[in-house]
């Protein structure tokens, strides 16, 4: 059969597509596995085709699309248009949202699939599985699926970073995220042979492991961290603070390759960081900070705004820190109750959600009644976070600085082992203030309205 795997974009645009786009895991291992059954695949990621699908596109017996909770609207709207062209063609959602609220889109496709479906996917396509909603077991052996195979996805060449997933789950239980939802607080790992298998093959390219924690089983990463020096290959991967009190690892991480890490840092207010559950201080923050700095791996800090402890003064102070502490890439985002997360369900519960049109839980928009502040002002401090950090005066600043460092390291270098300063920071400071001032022109409706809300948020 024609299998066509789509994996829609936002409505809205977003300020981190510009830097990074990444094809999620999950069609691609689904469609790898149908091909390799026999069937003809295609996977279209509207991101990287950097346009929406045509009407031409949708030519298939089945189509599988998997959506995040932001793309859902937009998921629901690609299959009416397919059903429309292919009235006896089959429509099957996955994905995240789908995973967590079946019931919002159990009428706009024929099959609803819940949880991780590889073990099943076969018999979906083949008609084996008849369900509406079909329930998932949690798969153990991840090393049982063939490799993905990224040339499925139409205009591949255009990926510049490649995604990788070494384990699923997380021992942790941050209430905001819904990865424990999904995958489980099982920490389930690929064997290390098997991580270096597929690896290998992107010898000269750059990786990100999409792992929720990179870390998570130290020893293990360590194995895969000592294989991975004699591949060429420079990767990012997320981690939580505590693997910095192992400078030894950290170390290693630099050796094997390691050029970003990815840390949600979520706040600087330590009650907010209890609230969250996040399970680490403002100290170890500083601390993650410094390692990773004098290790010569650049860092991606997250923060997360508009907690029910955070007040108006949270956003001039986090601007501060972020400055203060010299990181090196900021990602600023809003609290948002994602679906199947405990922040959802309170939230709900205590009536505080705005709406629930699924294309603003992105993150950068507003969706709920913070406690301490209006819903508007909550926006208004994401942005002012963003234009606080990513503008040019930070940039001509880091520049400064920047040319002072290369000459300290220039004349040092024959005698120590000193990582040259990145550049990479200032160049996202100069064209973030342009993106920035993008998204606030796109979103200027959403930002009225906000404004013109009439609620007692105190």
């Amino acid at each position: 059969m024609k299998i066509l795997f789509i994996e829609p974009r936002g409505v809205h645009s977003n300020v981190f597509e510009k830097f990074m786009t990444i094809p999620l895991l999950g069609p691609v291992y689904l469609g790898t596995i149908a091909s390799n059954a026999g069937h003809d695949v295609t996977i279209i990621n509207e991101n990287i085709l950097g346009r929406d699908v045509r009407m031409d596109e949708l030519n298939a017996d089945i189509l599988c699309i998997s959506c995040l909770t932001t793309t859902i609207n937009r998921g629901k709207s690609i299959a009416t248009t397919f059903k429309s062209l292919n009235p006896n063609g089959k429509t099957i959602i996955g994905g995240i949202h789908a995973s967590m609220m079946p019931e919002d889109v159990v009428n706009y496709f024929d099959q609803v699939v819940v949880g991780e479906a590889e073990d099943v996917i076969l018999d979906i396509l083949n008609g084996i599985r008849k369900e509406k909603i079909i329930r998932c077991q949690m798969p153990m052996n991840l090393d049982s699926y063939p490799l993905p195979d990224f040339s499925l996805i139409k205009n591949n060449e255009k990926i510049k970073i490649i995604p990788s997933m070494a384990s699923r789950g997380c021992p942790y239980d941050c209430n905001f995220c819904s990865v424990t939802e999904m995958f489980g607080k099982k920490y389930r790992g690929q064997s290390v042979d098997r991580v270096i298998e597929e690896i290998s093959r992107y010898k000269g390219k750059h990786i990100f492991f999409s792992d929720d924690h990179f870390a998570a089983n130290i020893k293990r990463t360590e194995e895969i961290l000592n294989r991975m020096k004699r591949l060429n290959i420079t990767f990012g991967a997320q981690v939580r603070t505590e693997v910095t009190k192992n400078e030894k690892f950290i170390a290693k991480m630099k050796d094997a390759g390691c050029s970003t890490a990815y840390i949600g840092f979520e706040s600087i207010n330590p009650k907010t960081l209890l609230d969250l559950n996040k399970g680490q201080k403002v100290e170890d923050i500083k601390r993650s900070i410094k390692v990773f700095k004098n290790h010569g791996i650049k860092l991606h800090g997250m923060f997360m705004l508009g907690g029910d402890t955070d007040t108006k003064k949270t956003f001039q102070a986090t601007s501060n820190f972020c400055n203060d502490q010299e990181i090196d890439f900021v990602q600023f985002a809003i609290l948002t109750p994602l679906p199947g997360t405990k922040t959802y369900y309170k939230l709900e519960k205590e009536k505080r959600l705005l709406h629930k049109n699924w294309e603003y839980y992105d993150g950068l928009h507003a969706v709920f009644k913070p406690k301490n502040m209006s819903a508007q002002e909550l926006q208004q401090g994401m942005i002012d976070c963003f234009s606080d950090f990513y503008n040019y005066t930070n940039a001509f600043n880091d520049s400064l600085n920047a040319f002072v460092d290369y000459g300290i390291v220039l004349a040092k270098r024959l005698c120590q082992n000193i990582h040259f300063p990145s550049i990479s920071p200032i160049l996202i400071k100069w064209k973030g203030k342009e993106i920035l001032n993008s998204w606030i022109e796109q979103n200027k409706p959403y930002l009225d309205y906000l404004k013109n809300l009439n609620y007692n948020f105190r």
